[in-house]
């Protein structure tokens, strides 16, 4: 019971915080070109939702934010600042190319291969800064982020040298065979199987820290490892596991890139990611750590990016202006636990534990 009210309150923090973002987007638009708040509300709305192609395409940039902001609540949930996804995502595009390029099987056994491999490579990836962090007492958040710059400048010498197809003008890999891409879901439109595959993520997650001993003892050390500790768990074999599976589900988002949209692997400069496992930490707050409220923030997180890009476009306006809008929804992320406190004092929400 309790449990489902802590839902019903996130999911009403996350519409009223989006909504409150919306408007204040939309305020600074009208004061920076003069269009009326009507016109720029129609025109960014039909941007995010307003039509088959738009809400695809919505929906396309919510996969990669489902698996990262998943992966970063799994870290989170543990206490841990997996800042990290960035470089998962890159690595986890690394091992799906390996495997794309490397094995032949028919089109379901090949894409199992390569979700394996994506989600190994992620996950040896932040297992590292797991390692470190359980057997050294390494800061995460350091090594996190310092691996997210040498993940892309991995991908760099792959796609520029062992790696690099030279009858293409470009660097990059080989085009995969058709083995290896994620099937589209929707005709006429680039919406791809890997939003399936998130959707099952996200299932998982929830039942493994609704019902699983692996989901109580990360919530536990989250809460007060010494307790943990004393409890019997083994909080640094715990921290590997946890920062292992977290980075493995960034990995996946890596995969849905290079296998759903790109069937390719591309230099990071061309951008595989323009920033989705940073855009994930607050995919990942605004979902309040919950695998669905996790889901509802990246769906409402893309329609927002979606719909400020279809408005800078339509109005003219300078592309800075959908970071405005990105950075307006993260500092609101900041303030949700405030209103959700708020929310909870409210005789209707407040209910019975």
């Amino acid at each position: 019971m309790k449990g489902r009210k802590d839902f019903t309150i996130n999911s009403i923090s996350i519409v009223i915080v989006l909504v409150l973002s919306f408007f204040i987007g939309i305020a600074i638009y009208h004061f920076t070109s003069g269009i009326s708040v009507g016109e720029l509300s129609r025109i960014f709305a039909y941007g995010a939702v307003g039509s088959k192609h738009c809400l695809t395409e919505t929906l396309v940039l919510a996969i990669p934010l489902m698996f990262a902001g998943l992966g970063i609540a799994f870290a989170f949930k543990c206490g841990l600042w997996n800042i990290g996804a960035e470089g998962q995502l890159y690595a986890g595009a690394i091992g799906a190319t390996f495997a794309a390029l490397n094995f032949t099987a028919p089109a379901p056994l090949h894409m199992l291969l390569i979700v394996i491999f994506a989600f190994l490579a992620g996950g040896a990836w932040a297992a590292i800064a797991g390692v470190l962090k359980a057997k050294l007492g390494v800061n995460e958040i350091l090594t996190t982020i310092m691996m997210n710059y040498i993940a892309m400048w991995l991908v760099h010498y792959l796609v520029n040298g062992p790696w690099w197809d030279r009858s293409l003008t470009r660097p990059q890999t080989s085009y995969f065979p058709t083995s290896a891409w994620l099937p589209i879901i929707v005709p006429d439109s680039r919406l791809h199987a890997g939003l399936l595959i998130a959707l099952a993520c996200a299932i998982i997650t929830y039942v493994v820290f609704k019902y699983t001993r692996l989901g109580f003892n990360i919530k536990v050390i989250g809460a007060n490892p010494k307790s943990a500790h004393y409890g019997g768990i083994s909080v640094p074999r715990m921290i590997i596991i946890t920062m292992f599976i977290s980075g493995g589900l960034a990995g996946l988002a890596g995969m849905g890139e290079v296998c759903g949209l790109h069937h390719y692997l591309i230099d990071a400069q061309y951008s595989i990611s323009p920033g989705y496992g940073y855009y994930s930490i607050g995919v990942a707050l605004l979902g309040g750590l919950h695998a669905w409220g996790t889901v509802l923030a990246s769906f409402f997180f893309s329609a927002f990016i979606n719909g400020a890009s279809y408005l800078k476009g339509m109005t003219g306006m300078h592309a800075e202006s959908v970071f405005a809008i990105v950075g307006i929804v993260l500092l609101a992320v900041l303030s949700k636990e405030i209103l959700i406190q708020r929310l909870k004092r409210l005789p209707i929400l407040r209910g019975r534990d």
